[in-house]
C-alpha cells in the first residue's frame, strides 16, 4: 500500500451492540473499495475481520480488526471493534486511537444497550461520529422508528442525511438529502444508479432536508444569517456547514444501508471522507517529555511518537504490535526507543495484514495506523519514540476486571503450562488478569465477564492443551481477638545429648482495626535474655499465620512478653521460638477469637431508573449504601460498602439487572467481625479443605 499524507487519512472505529451488523458493514467497505474480491459471510466464517477460530465458531467479533481501505485517494483505517461488553478492553483501545466513530444501529432492534454505552465513551473523548442504521433489508426494519429512538436518546444533534427507498426485503437504495437525489441498486451493483427522487418520497424528503439545512446553518454566523433570510442553503453550503458541525461534535448524521447486500456503502464512504476529520484536524494529544507536558500534533516533521494500542500473537507472523503514529513518521529499519520500558528497539517492515496477507508499507505518515512484528520488549500501552526525543504518551485507562474465579488445571502438573498460556493471553487482552494468591495459593483469573473467561479457557485447551476448572476464589478472611488474655509457653527437651529449654509468659491485647501486629518487650530483669527476646517475637509471628478458628492469619493485636525463664546451658534460639509459638496458642484460646471478613468499596454506575433496585440488592448482600450522584445522560453512580464474599458474581447480576448498561469498580475497604452463620460456614469449609489436603 502506498504512503498517504496525513490529510488523506481517516481513522474510524466501527462500534455497536453485539450482532448489530458491524462486521458485515466493514466487509462491504472492503469489497466496495477493492480490498477484497468477494464479500465474506459471518455464518460461513469467511469474513476478513473475524479470522480467529473463536470468532468464527461464536459468530461475533472478539478482537478489534484493523481493515485499511482506499477510496477516492483517501486511506480509511477501519477499526472493527467487538460489540459484547466482555471485550470492552478492545473497544477502549480502538476509541483511543481513532479520530471518529461510526455507530452501527440494528434497523430491526433500534438503540440497544451497548449502543448507549459505547456512544458515551465516544463523547467522553469528544470524538465526532455518525450513526449508520443497518439491516434495512431485514423483516421488521424501521428507519423512522430507529431515527426517533436515536433523537430521543442522543438529542437534537442527531440529523438524518439519508432516507430509505423501499422497506424490508424491498429496500434497494437511499435518498441523499443533501443533493436530493436517489441512489438505487441491489447486491450486484458496485456503483448505485443516481436518479430523481421517486414521487412518493418527495414530501418526506423535503421535510427531512430542512433538518439537514438547520444543522448546517449552525456552523457559522454567516450561514445562520443566510438561512434566516432566505430559508435555505446551497448544496455546497450545506456540505461545508455539515463538515464543521460534525467535526466539532455538534451534529451527528444518520445514514443507512444493508451491509450483507453492500447497499449504502458508497454514501457512507463519501461521508467519512467529506465530513469526518483527518488526524491533523483532531485536537493535540498531551504527552510527557523530560517530565513536562507537551502537545503532539499529526505532523511528519514533528518528534516521533507512536502508541501501541494492541498486541496479537499470530501463528504466522509471531508477536504483532499495532501502532498509531501521533507525531512524526515511520519507515522500516528504524532504530526506536521504547520510552515506557526504556529499551531500544529496531523495527523491521511496517505492514498491514488483510486476510492473512501482509501488505508492506514503505513509509507511514503522522496519523497513520500500521503493524510491526517481532519487537522484543514492546507491548500494549507502550510508546515508541527516538532516543533523542523520549516522548511518553499517557496510556489509556482500561476498566478493571469485575469477575474473579479460581482456576486450576484438570491434570496435575499442568500448572506451568496454564500460567504460560495465560500470561501470553494477557499480552493481547488488557482486561484479563491472572495471578497466584500468595495467601491462599490459588490461581486467580479475572475478567470483564463469563464469556471472556470462557473464551480464554477454550484457547488454553486448544493452544496449550490445558483443560481447566473454575471455582469461586477463597476469601482472604482474617482472625483477631476480643479480650486480653495471658498465655504460657514452655519448651523443654533433655532426653540425651544437648538439652533445649525456653519458657515465656505473654499477654495478647486487642488493637484497633488496621493496626496489624505489635510486639512489646516488658521483661523486667533478665528472666529472658535479650538475645532470645526477638526469637519469641519470631515464634509468635509464625503462629499467627494460622488462627484457631479456620486457619486464617491473626491481625490487629499486641503481644506483650512480660516474663519467662531460661537455662544457662540448655536455652537456645529454637527453644524460645517454640515457646513463643506455644504461648501464643495458649493465649488465643482465652482471648475470645473472632473471624473477620473483608469489605470492599464499590462504585456502581447504572441508569437512573435502577437506583432503587441497586439499593435493594446491596441491602440483601449485607452491604451499606454510602451515597449516590447523578452523572447526567440518564446515568447515576451509587457508592456502597459490601462484604467481598458477596461480590464474586455481581458482574453477572448487574448485567442481568441493567441489560448490560451497568458497570462497577471495586477496591478493598476494611475488615469487620463476621456474623455467626458466616463463621460457622467458613469453619466447615476449612475442615473440609484440610481433610482433602491430607
Amino acid at each position: 500500500m502506498k504512503n498517504y499524507p496525513t490529510g488523506q487519512i481517516r481513522n474510524i472505529v466501527i462500534l455497536g451492540h453485539g450482532s448489530a451488523g458491524k462486521t458485515s458493514l466493514a466487509e462491504a467497505m472492503m469489497f466496495q473499495t477493492g480490498a477484497i474480491q468477494k464479500m465474506g459471510n459471518i455464518d460461513q466464517g469467511s469474513t476478513v475481520a473475524d479470522v480467529d477460530i473463536d470468532e468464527i465458531q461464536r459468530k461475533h467479533t472478539i478482537s478489534t480488526a484493523l481493515l485499511p481501505v482506499q477510496y477516492e485517494d483517501v486511506k480509511i483505517n477501519v477499526l472493527d471493534a467487538p460489540g459484547y461488553a466482555d471485550f470492552i478492553g478492545e473497544v477502549t483501545s480502538a476509541i483511543y486511537v481513532a479520530d471518529a466513530a461510526v455507530m452501527v444501529v440494528d434497523g430491526t432492534a433500534g438503540v440497544q444497550v451497548q449502543t448507549d454505552r459505547y456512544w458515551r465513551m465516544v463523547r467522553e473523548q469528544q470524538m465526532p461520529g455518525l450513526f449508520f442504521v443497518t439491516k434495512m433489508d431485514k423483516e421488521g426494519a424501521d428507519f423512522d422508528k430507529a431515527l426517533l429512538a436515536l433523537k430521543k436518546r442522543f438529542g437534537s444533534g442527531v440529523v438524518p442525511i439519508q432516507y430509505p427507498i423501499g422497506k424490508e426485503s424491498g429496500f434497494n437504495g437511499v435518498i441523499d438529502l443533501v443533493h436530493m437525489k436517489a441512489l438505487v441498486g441491489d447486491e450486484s451493483t458496485v456503483r448505485p444508479k443516481i436518479s430523481e427522487i421517486p414521487a412518493e418520497y418527495a414530501e418526506v424528503a423535503e421535510k427531512l432536508r430542512e433538518q439537514v439545512i438547520e444543522a448546517a446553518a449552525e456552523a457559522s454566523d454567516d450561514l445562520t444569517l443566510k438561512f434566516l433570510e432566505e430559508g435555505t442553503l446551497s448544496d455546497e453550503e450545506i456540505i461545508n456547514g455539515l463538515q464543521i458541525v460534525i467535526r466539532e461534535g455538534k451534529a451527528f448524521p444518520v445514514l443507512m444501508g444493508a451491509g450483507t447486500k453492500n447497499l449504502g456503502t458508497i454514501p457512507l464512504l463519501k461521508t467519512i471522507i467529506e465530513c469526518l476529520p483527518s488526524p491533523s484536524e483532531r485536537p493535540a494529544v498531551i504527552a510527557r517529555q523530560n517530565d513536562a507536558d507537551i502537545e503532539l500534533t499529526a505532523l511528519d516533521n514533528g518528534p516521533l511518537a507512536a502508541y501501541v494500542f494492541k498486541t496479537s500473537i499470530d501463528q504466522f507472523a509471531g508477536k504483532v504490535n499495532f501502532l498509531r503514529i501521533f507525531s512524526g513518521s515511520l519507515h522500516g529499519g528504524m532504530e526506536l526507543f521504547n520510552t515506557t520500558k526504556e529499551t531500544k528497539e529496531r523495527i523491521g517492515n511496517l505492514f498491514e495484514l488483510v486476510n492473512k496477507q501482509q501488505d508492506v508499507v514503505e513509509r507511514a505518515s503522522a496519523g497513520d495506523i500500521v503493524e510491526v512484528a517481532k519487537l522484543h520488549d514492546t507491548g500494549t500501552t507502550h510508546t515508541l519514540s527516538t532516543n533523542g526525543a523520549r516522548i511518553l504518551i499517557t496510556p489509556v485507562k482500561y476498566p478493571e476486571p469485575m469477575l474473579n474465579f479460581s482456576l486450576s488445571p484438570v491434570t496435575k502438573g499442568d500448572e506451568d503450562k496454564m500460567a504460560q498460556g495465560l500470561h501470553r493471553f494477557m499480552e493481547e487482552d488488557m482486561t484479563l488478569r491472572f495471578e497466584q494468591d500468595a495467601e491462599t495459593h490459588q490461581s486467580i483469573i479475572a475478567g470483564m465477564g463469563e464469556l471472556q473467561i470462557e473464551v480464554t479457557r477454550e484457547r488454553l485447551k486448544r493452544k496449550f492443551n490445558v483443560a481447566t476448572v473454575l471455582h469461586n476464589p477463597q476469601v482472604a478472611y482474617r482472625e483477631t481477638i476480643r479480650v486480653k488474655a495471658e498465655g504460657h509457653g514452655r519448651h523443654k527437651k533433655q532426653s540425651g545429648g544437648a538439652g533445649l529449654f525456653g519458657e515465656v509468659m505473654i499477654r495478647l491485647e486487642p488493637m484497633p482495626r488496621g493496626t496489624g501486629y505489635v510486639f512489646e518487650d516488658a521483661v523486667v530483669g533478665a528472666s529472658v535474655p535479650n538475645n532470645f527476646i526477638p526469637k519469641v517475637d519470631m515464634g509468635v509471628r509464625e503462629a499467627m499465620k494460622h488462627g484457631p478458628i479456620a486457619g486464617f492469619p491473626v491481625i490487629d493485636f499486641k503481644c506483650v512478653l512480660y516474663d519467662g525463664k531460661s537455662h544457662p546451658v540448655d536455652s537456645k534460639e529454637i527453644a524460645f521460638i517454640t515457646a513463643g509459638r506455644l504461648g501464643f496458642h495458649d493465649a488465643m484460646e482465652k482471648a475470645q477469637p473472632v473471624l473477620l471478613e473483608p469489605y470492599v468499596n464499590a462504585e456502581i454506575t447504572i441508569p437512573d431508573e435502577l437506583i432503587g433496585d441497586v439499593f435493594s440488592g446491596v441491602s440483601g448482600k449485607r452491604g451499606r449504601v454510602q451515597g449516590s450522584d447523578s452523572l447526567g445522560g440518564g446515568m447515576a453512580v451509587v457508592r456502597v460498602t459490601v462484604p467481598q464474599a458477596e461480590m464474586f458474581q455481581y458482574s453477572n447480576e448487574l448485567r442481568a439487572l441493567s441489560q448490560g448498561r451497568g458497570s462497577f469498580t471495586m477496591s478493598f475497604s476494611h475488615y469487620e467481625d463476621a456474623p455467626m452463620q458466616i463463621t460457622e460456614k467458613v469453619k466447615a469449609e476449612a475442615v473440609k479443605r484440610h481433610s482433602e489436603e491430607h
